[in-house]
C-alpha cells in the first residue's frame, strides 16, 4: 500500500516535471519568437528612421539652396538698383540719356564672378547673319563675332532656357580663344524676349549655379532695361519742358535769350570750379536760361523805361522770380531749377527780393545765378544805361561782395574770369533783328529797344546812320490824372507824328523806350538826304510835347557811341510845343 502510494506519488512528481520542462520550452520558444520580432521592428524602424533622416538632409539641402538662390537674386537686385540710382543722381533730371546696358553686363558679370561677357540683342539689323552686339566687356578681340557666342544665344532663343557649357568647342575665332566656359541667360523686357547676356570663364565653371539665379538675373536685367527706357523718355520730357520755355524767351527777345546763355556758360565756370555735381550744374545752368522767363508778362513800358522806377513799377518787376518759379515748377522735376529761378535776386546782405533770404540761407544755385546774372547784366546795354566794359563789370562785382553777392562766390567768379573768360559757344544760328520778327510794342505796332539798336549796329558797320530820339514830355502827369488809356494815346500820336516824318525821309521808327521813339535814317546814295529834323519839328509843331534830340556817326564812331550822343543831346533840347 505504501508502496503503491510512494510510486503514485513518484510518477506524479515525474510527470510535473515533464510538464514544466514542456512550459519552459514553450516560453523560450516564444521568447526567441518575440526577439525576432523586435529584431524585425528595429530594422523597420532603423530603416524609417534612415529614411526620415535622409528626408530631412535632403530638405536641409533644398532650404540652404533656395536660401543662396534668394540671398544671391537678393544681392544682385540691390546692386543693380544701387548702381541705377547712382547713375539717375549723377545725370539728375535734365542730364544725357543714360545708356545701363554696360552696367547691367557689368553687374551680371560680378555676381556669376565670371571674367568677361557680352549682351546679345535678338535683332540682326544689319543682315550679317549674326545677333548684333549690344556691348561687350573683358574681350580683347571683336566679342560679337564669337561663334561659341553667338551659337549658344541662338540656342537660348530657341529653347528659351539658360544654356551653359564648362568645355566649349572652339572655332578659329579670336574671341572664341578668349572662352573656356560660359553661361548664356535669356533677358526679357517687358515680358518679351529681348535678348541674350553671355558670361564666360568663371574659376570651376557655371554648374554650380541655380537656374532660379540666373532667370531672376534675366528678369531684373529686363526690368532695369525697362526702368531706364521710362527714365529716358521721362527726361526727354523734362528737357522739352526746358527747350520750349527757352524758345518762348527767344521768339520774344532774341538777345535776351542770348544773354541766358551766356549766363549759362559762367554759372557752370562757377560751379565746375567748387566741385559742384554735374547734375547740380545742368540745373543752375537751365535756371540761368529761364531765369527771366516771366519777363515776358511785363508791360515793355517798364522794361523799356529809360529812368527810374516807380515804386509800383518797382513792384511789378519784383513779381518776375515768383512768377517765373510758379511757371517752371509746374513740371515737379524741374523745382530745382524754380528754387534758383525764385531766388536768384536775394542779397547776401537780406535787402534782396522776393523773401529776404540772407546769407547761406539763399540756396548755392540761386547765389551762383545771382553773380553770373549780375555779370551777364553789367556787360550789356540797357534802356537806362550802355553795356560796361568787362573790366568795369568785374569792379562793379568786387564794389557788391558781400552785401548784394556772396563775396567768397564773387571772388572765386573774379579769380576765374581773370584767369581766362570761358568760351561761349556761337549761336546755331544768328538771331535775327527784331524788327524782323512778328513780335511788335502791342501798342504801336512798332519794333521795340532792341530792333532798334540791333538795326543800328548792323547799318553802321557798312555806312553812316543819323539817330533821332523823341522823348515824350509830361506822360507821367498824364497817366496820373487820366490813367494809362490818357497816356497811351498821348503815345500813339507821337509815334504817328514820328512815322510820318521817317515815311517821307526814308527812315525807320521803333519804340525804344516806354515814352520815346527812336527813327534811325541811313544815306540814300547820290540822292539829297531828306532833313529829318526839319520833318520831325513839322510833326510835333501841334503836339504832343516832346524833346527832340539827333546824333550822326562820325568817324570810328560807332552805333552805342552816336545814340549815346542823341541820348545826351536830349537833357539840353529845347521841348517842341504846341502852338
Amino acid at each position: 500500500m505504501v508502496d503503491g502510494l510512494c510510486l503514485a506519488w513518484g510518477i506524479m512528481l515525474v510527470g510535473g516535471a515533464r510538464a514544466r520542462v514542456g512550459s519552459a520550452r514553450v516560453g523560450l520558444a516564444r521568447a526567441r519568437e518575440g526577439q525576432a520580432r523586435a529584431v524585425v521592428e528595429r530594422d523597420r524602424l532603423r530603416a524609417v528612421m534612415a529614411r526620415r533622416e535622409g528626408a530631412l538632409v535632403e530638405r536641409g539641402r533644398l532650404i540652404e539652396r533656395l536660401q543662396r538662390s534668394r540671398q544671391a537674386e537678393r544681392e544682385w537686385n540691390r546692386e543693380l538698383r544701387a548702381q541705377l540710382e547712382r547713375t539717375q543722381v549723377t545725370r539728375g533730371a535734365l542730364g544725357e540719356d543714360a545708356d545701363v546696358r554696360e552696367l547691367v553686363l557689368r553687374a551680371a558679370i560680378e555676381l556669376v564672378e565670371a571674367e568677361k561677357g557680352l549682351l546679345l540683342s535678338r535683332s540682326d539689323e544689319n543682315g550679317d547673319g549674326e545677333l548684333d552686339l549690344v556691348c561687350a566687356l573683358g574681350f580683347s578681340a571683336a566679342a560679337g563675332h564669337s561663334e561659341l557666342a553667338q551659337r549658344f544665344a541662338r540656342e537660348v532663343i530657341e529653347r528659351d532656357r539658360i544654356v551653359r557649357e564648362d568645355s566649349p568647342a572652339r572655332s578659329q575665332r579670336d574671341a572664341d580663344g578668349e572662352i573656356d566656359n560660359l553661361v548664356a541667360i535669356p533677358l526679357y523686357l517687358r515680358e518679351r524676349f529681348s535678348g541674350v547676356i553671355v558670361c564666360a570663364n568663371r574659376p570651376g565653371g557655371f554648374k554650380e549655379l541655380e537656374d532660379d539665379v540666373l532667370l531672376a538675373l534675366g528678369d531684373h536685367a529686363g526690368a532695369a532695361l525697362h526702368t531706364q527706357r521710362l527714365e529716358n523718355q521721362l527726361t526727354h520730357a523734362h528737357r522739352s519742358t526746358l527747350e520750349t520755355l527757352a524758345a518762348l524767351i527767344e521768339a520774344y527777345d532774341p538777345l535776351a535769350h542770348r544773354e541766358g546763355e551766356e549766363a549759362a556758360v559762367l554759372t557752370r565756370m562757377l560751379a565746375r570750379r567748387m566741385n559742384v555735381p554735374t547734375a547740380e550744374q545742368e540745373t543752375i545752368a537751365a535756371a540761368a536760361r529761364l531765369r527771366d522767363v516771366a519777363q515776358i508778362t511785363t508791360p515793355e513800358r517798364i522794361l523799356l523805361k529809360p529812368g527810374p522806377l516807380t515804386p509800383e513799377e518797382r513792384s511789378i518787376i519784383e513779381l518776375h522770380p515768383r512768377t517765373g518759379a510758379r511757371v517752371i515748377a509746374h513740371t515737379s522735376a524741374l523745382d530745382d531749377i524754380a528754387q534758383a529761378v525764385l531766388y536768384h535776386h536775394e542779397r547776401y546782405d537780406g535787402t534782396g527780393y522776393p523773401t529776404q533770404l540772407a546769407g547761406t540761407n539763399i540756396p548755392l544755385a540761386a547765389r551762383i545765378l545771382a553773380i553770373a546774372d549780375a555779370y551777364t547784366a553789367l556787360t550789356h546795354e540797357r534802356p537806362y544805361r550802355a553795356a560796361h566794359s568787362p573790366e568795369d563789370a568785374l569792379a562793379e562785382l568786387t564794389a557788391a561782395a558781400g552785401s548784394h553777392l556772396d563775396p567768397e562766390l564773387t571772388q572765386l567768379f573774379l579769380e576765374e574770369l581773370r584767369a581766362g573768360t570761358p568760351s561761349i559757344p556761337p549761336p546755331a544760328h544768328q538771331p535775327p533783328p527784331r524788327h524782323q520778327l512778328t513780335t511788335t510794342d502791342p501798342l504801336t505796332l512798332l519794333p521795340g529797344h532792341r530792333a532798334f539798336r540791333e538795326a543800328a549796329h548792323q547799318v553802321s558797320q557798312h555806312q553812316p546812320i543819323t539817330v533821332a530820339l523823341i522823348q515824350i514830355e509830361g506822360l507821367h502827369e498824364e497817366n496820373t490824372r487820366h490813367g494809362y488809356n490818357g497816356g497811351d494815346q498821348i503815345i500813339l500820336r507821337a509815334a504817328r507824328n514820328a512815322q510820318r516824318a521817317a515815311q517821307r525821309t526814308g527812315a525807320q521808327t521803333y519804340r525804344d523806350s516806354g515814352r520815346r521813339i527812336a527813327i534811325l535814317q541811313t544815306p540814300q546814295g547820290d540822292h539829297h538826304t531828306p532833313d529829318l529834323a526839319h520833318e520831325l519839328h513839322i510833326e510835333y509843331a501841334l503836339g504832343p510835347p516832346v524833346t527832340i534830340a539827333l546824333a550822326t556817326t562820325q568817324p570810328g564812331e560807332a552805333a552805342d557811341q552816336t545814340i549815346q550822343r542823341a541820348r545826351q543831346k536830349l537833357s539840353s533840347t529845347i521841348i517842341t510845343q504846341p502852338e
